[in-house]
C-alpha cells in the first residue's frame, strides 16, 4: 500500500509515525531503522486513505523514522498526506525531518502553513567528504545549505538537527565550522545528539578506512541502551564535556541549541545546559533575534 501509520517510536514526541514502504536505497552507515519491520499490534493504519482517517485522532505525526520523507520516491506521497491531514484537521501539526532537497512546491506549501508545521533539517557537519561516506544517500552539504537558505527565505521556522554528531574533523577544521555556516544562512536554533552504534554499524563505520571517522568511532567505548537499540557511545563524562563545547560554539554564533535526550536520558538532572525532553506542539515559539 506504499505507507503505514504506526504507534509512536520516541516517547518524547507522543505522536504516531509515518512509515514509507520505499526505504532509503543508500542508508546512512549509522542507521538501525531503515530495515525495521512493524508487527500488527504496532500498525494503526495502512494506505493513504486509511491513514488520513486515523490521523484525525492525533495532534500530529512524525514524517518519518525509517525512510526520508523527501526521497524522490516518497515526496509526492508526503505532500498528499500532509495536505490531507491539514484539510481534515486545521490544528494538525506534522513533524517533518529530512536531509534531502525539499522541492519548491513543498516549500510553498509549508510557507502558507508555517503556523501548523514543525520542520527540522539534518546537517551534522559541513565536511562534504565525510558526510558523503557516512550518509551516502543524502543531499550534499552545498544542497543542504541551499535548501535551508530557501526555507528561511520563505520565513518558515526551521531547526537544524546536528544528529548524530560524532565530533569528526579533518585538518584545518574546527568545532565552529558548522555553527558559523548555519548562522550565515540564518539558522537560529539547533538540536544536537551523539551517535550510538550497534556492533554492525560500528563495523560499517570502521570499514570506511577513513582515518578521521575511525579515530572518532573508536572513542565510542561505552555500551548503552537507548530508545531504539543497544550500542556504543561516549561515556557520560565525555558526553557532558563535548556537549558543553559544541553548545558554546553555537552560542558564539547566536544559535540556541538543545541536547536531544532520546539517546541521552541519563543527562536529565545531571547537567545545567539545555535539554530537549519533549516535542512541543503546535509550533515553535517565535524566536527573538
Amino acid at each position: 500500500m506504499g505507507v503505514k501509520l504506526v504507534k509512536q517510536i520516541y516517547p518524547c514526541q507522543g505522536v504516531p509515525v509515518i512509515i514509507f514502504e520505499t526505504r532509503c536505497p543508500k542508508p546512512c552507515l549509522y542507521c538501525d531503522l531503515y530495515k525495521r519491520d512493524f508487527n500488527k499490534k504496532e500498525i494503526l493504519a495502512e494506505g493513504k486513505e486509511a491513514i488520513l482517517k486515523e490521523l484525525k485522532k492525533y495532534k500530529g505525526a512524525y514524517f518519518s523514522a525509517v525512510s526520508d520523507c523527501f526521497l524522490p520516491q516518497n515526496k509526492d506521497l508526503t505532500l498528499e498526506l500532509i495536505k490531507g491531514a491539514w484539510k481534515n484537521k486545521k490544528d494538525f501539526v506534522p513533524l517533518v525531518i529530512t536531509k534531502q532537497i525539499i522541492p519548491d512546491d513543498a516549500i510553498k506549501l509549508f510557507a502558507k502553513n508555517k503556523h501548523r508545521l514543525v520542520l527540522q533539517y539534518s546537517i551534522p557537519s559541513v565536511n562534504n567528504k565525510l558526510l558523503s561516506i557516512i550518509e551516502p544517500g543524502a543531499a550534499s552539504v552545498s544542497d543542504r545549505l541551499k535548501t535551508i537558505k530557501k526555507v528561511i527565505k520563505a520565513k518558515i521556522p526551521v531547526i537544524a538537527v546536528v544528529m548524530p554528531w560524532f565530533n569528526i574533523y579533518e585538518n584545518n577544521e574546527s568545532i565552529e565550522d558548522l555553527p558559523k555556516a548555519l548562522a550565515k544562512i540564518g539558522i537560529l536554533r539547533c538540536k544536537i545528539g551523539t551517535g550510538v552504534l550497534t556492533e554492525i554499524q560500528m563495523q560499517r563505520m570502521l570499514a570506511t578506512k577513513n582515518k578521521s571517522i575511525i579515530k572518532a568511532v573508536k572513542k565510542l567505548n561505552q555500551i548503552k541502551k537507548v530508545t531504539t537499540r543497544v550500542g556504543y557511545t561516549w561515556p557520560q563524562k565525555k558526553r557532558i564535556t563535548e556537549f558543553s563545547k559544541i553548545i558554546k560554539a553555537f552560542d558564539k554564533y547566536g544559535i540556541k541549541s538543545k541536547i536531544c535526550t532520546a539517546d541521552n536520558i541519563d543527562l536529565i538532572g545531571k547537567v545545567k545546559f539545555p535539554l530537549c525532553t519533549i516535542f512541543k506542539h503546535p509550533n515553535f515559539k517565535k524566536i527573538k533575534k
